[in-house]
């Protein structure tokens, strides 16, 4: 076996949490080293560069109060673009139910229409959020793990029953074309109530009138300039299997009580380190690891002394979502030959149909992108891509006969069948978030634990760099 090399910090996954840990603690004078399984930087953020007009797979547009991610990108020159114009577009979606297209101008009047009075003008879309909005108690996102909330980690359904909605709300305003769980009994009300909290609070952030940004050549440029900004860069292909601790391998000591910074480290044996083994048979000490990943892939890597208890037991169980994005291309805008919207919220296989707009005239519809959520994703997950992308072709074509013969099928991404994302983000369901959310992420002794699914206050790629920095901080406090 290779002897080991050393360094003072490994941080393994490169995605945004993985990233910013690195760049702080490196800033600080460590010595870090980042392993990536994929040959690629930037985890669940994935620009579909192939596709030739950066479709973005993950992080699809940048919130416009995610302050850590923006000051990155100006970090790195990366210069950001206001898409509030082409989000627009997406209001104007049409509602399918069964094999009837409903126009949003038909909703509030319409026999399935099953919302109370002074709700029956919200689409479903809509109805899902601003139940969480207008009915949350939460102060600020952060108070949703605060014990005095714990009666809210409940089946978003029941929470919806509290509030008087009918079962035919429920179903049509969550369980339809659900983003978090397969449907309501299978979420946590408190995780929608985090979600909604944090968006109510990025409204403080935010410049009046935007909603958000993309990045210039994709949101992956991103953590790319990341990388490349550190001074070992990142290992690209480089799985690990296993991460031990050695009590006697030479580790790195701090030479006086002061902040790090670049000229005061210095090894001393005896003291122990963490051992990262990986696939190649390379071995790495380190002082402290940052593992970086989702926990579904963390299921996969020994770790010696195991986890134990309820954060084992968090690895085990949490869950991310399933969903798989289907990237069409129209020959001809056969929406105007029925005059339904182009982009259609659907109740069955195809999910949401969206309309991006990825050029730079916002008004021109690129592709088609088919957001396929839960278990129909996972059926998708069993088939050839070619297959899947004929199979969601021709239950669009069922629901609507003017796209026959004119979708082109041009890719897509699984990030349930993405061994190493192992899911879209994290789903906590009915009373996980108070028995994990407290105790999951805390260090293992020279393990220490970043990613979305452990943000306190923030969601998507703000919550990465969120978890990303409190891990760096962690590390840099025992250093």
């Amino acid at each position: 076996m290779n002897a080991a090399a050393s360094h003072d910090v490994v941080v393994i996954g490169a995605g945004l949490s993985g990233l910013n840990a690195a760049t702080l603690l490196e800033a600080a004078g460590a010595d870090v080293l980042v392993l990536e399984a994929q040959n690629r930087v930037g985890g669940r953020i994935h620009s579909m560069r192939q596709l030739g007009n950066n479709a973005e797979a993950g992080g699809t547009y940048i919130g416009a109060g995610y302050t850590r991610i923006m000051t990155a990108a100006a970090r790195h020159g990366i210069r950001l673009i206001d898409v509030t114009p082409t989000l627009e577009f997406f209001r104007e979606q049409d509602l399918v139910l069964g094999a009837e297209i409903i126009r949003q101008a038909e909703w509030p009047d319409h026999p399935a229409n099953p919302f109370p009075e002074g709700d029956r003008t919200l689409m479903p879309w809509r109805y899902r959020r601003a139940l969480p909005m207008r009915e949350n108690p939460l102060g600020s996102p952060e108070e949703w793990l605060e014990p005095r909330h714990a009666a809210l980690d409940i089946s978003m359904h029941d929470w919806m029953r509290g509030l008087g909605c009918s079962d035919a709300a429920i179903d049509i305003g969550y369980s339809r074309n659900s983003t978090f769980g397969d449907d309501a009994s299978d979420v946590s009300a408190l995780l929608l109530l985090f979600r909604a909290a944090f968006s109510r609070a990025q409204r403080a952030f935010a410049p009046k009138d935007t909603l958000g940004y993309t990045a210039e050549n994709g949101v992956e440029s991103i953590p790319a300039a990341m990388a490349a900004s550190l001074r070992r860069g990142v290992r690209l292909e480089c799985p690990v299997v296993a991460i031990d601790h050695s009590r006697d391998a030479a580790v790195v000591h701090r030479t006086d009580g002061s902040r790090p910074n670049s000229n005061v480290w210095r090894r001393r044996a005896g003291a122990g380190a963490a051992v990262v083994h990986c696939a190649d048979g390379s071995r790495i000490r380190a002082q402290h690891v940052v593992f970086a990943a989702p926990f579904g892939v963390l299921r996969g890597i020994r770790i010696d002394p195991p986890l134990a208890g309820l954060q084992a037991e968090a690895v085990d169980r949490l869950r991310s979502q399933a969903i798989t994005q289907v990237y069409l291309r129209p020959r001809t805008p056969f929406w105007e030959l029925d005059g339904y919207a182009p982009s259609l919220f659907t109740d069955s296989l195809p999910g949401m149909v969206a309309a991006a707009r990825s050029g730079t005239d916002p008004s021109e519809i690129t592709h088609l992108t088919a957001w396929v959520t839960g278990a129909h994703a996972t059926g998708l997950d069993t088939l050839s891509e070619t297959d899947a992308g004929r199979r969601v072709i021709d239950a669009i074509t069922a629901i609507r006969p003017a796209s026959r013969g004119q979708l082109e099928f041009i890719g897509l991404h699984s990030w349930g069948g993405d061994r190493w994302a192992a899911g879209a983000w994290a789903l906590f369901g009915p009373g996980e978030v108070t028995r994990y959310a407290r105790v999951m992420g805390s260090p293992h002794e020279r393990i220490h634990f970043c990613g979305e699914h452990l943000a306190v206050a923030s969601r998507g790629m703000e919550a990465a760099m969120e978890s990303g920095e409190r891990a760096s901080k962690d590390i840099l406090s025992r250093l």
